[in-house]
């Protein structure tokens, strides 16, 4: 179906004149629903752009983690760890616990695709960008990045990939006061 020719013959008749506009809210409830259904469709492309004008209107958890996750899976946007990180960090704020566990699984995605090319420092540097953007509002940031930092070098020794986890144990002597 091609959905570009937009028919609207239908709907020409319904004009509502007892509201100029919709409320934040009812234009908030229609996003979230357009998101929806268009998740359920796989039209994943409308799904990101209801969940980023909703998000625009107002901080909401279902919009932040959904379009988080679409981010995270490069599913109607181009994938972007670090985005998919910023929005479930909002999304965990509101309260959405799962939301703060896939953060940091971006946080090990956004690493993982470089950590192979980069030196301690580049890996500092990148870490360093991560947690200022994903985490925008935290007021300690070096304790951000050093606890981000040997989160990952955990998570690596763990797999048996010590080489990584060397890289990132050794950028952590790039936090300030080392």
């Amino acid at each position: 179906m091609d959905k570009s020719n937009g028919h609207h013959e239908g709907h020409q008749h319904h004009h509502h004149h007892h509201d100029e506009a919709m409320g934040p809210d009812e234009a908030l409830s229609s996003l979230l629903l357009l998101g929806q259904v268009a998740l359920d469709a796989a039209d994943y492309e409308s799904a990101v752009n209801a969940y980023a004008s909703a998000l625009k209107i107002k901080q909401d958890e279902t919009a932040a983690y959904n379009l988080g996750s679409l981010y995270a899976r490069g599913l109607g946007v181009r994938k972007n760890y670090l985005e998919a990180a910023r929005l479930f960090h909002e999304s965990e704020l509101m309260g959405n616990d799962r939301a703060g566990k896939l953060c940091m699984k971006c946080m090990f995605d956004f690493i993982d695709e470089q950590i192979e090319g980069k030196d301690p420092l580049e890996l500092y540097s990148a870490m360093a960008v991560f947690v200022s953007m994903a985490f925008p509002e935290a007021p300690d940031k070096p304790a951000e990045l050093a606890n981000g930092l040997s989160a990952l070098a955990s998570t690596y020794a763990s797999k048996g990939e010590q080489a990584k986890a060397e890289k990132l144990i050794l950028a952590q002597e790039h936090l300030p006061g080392k």
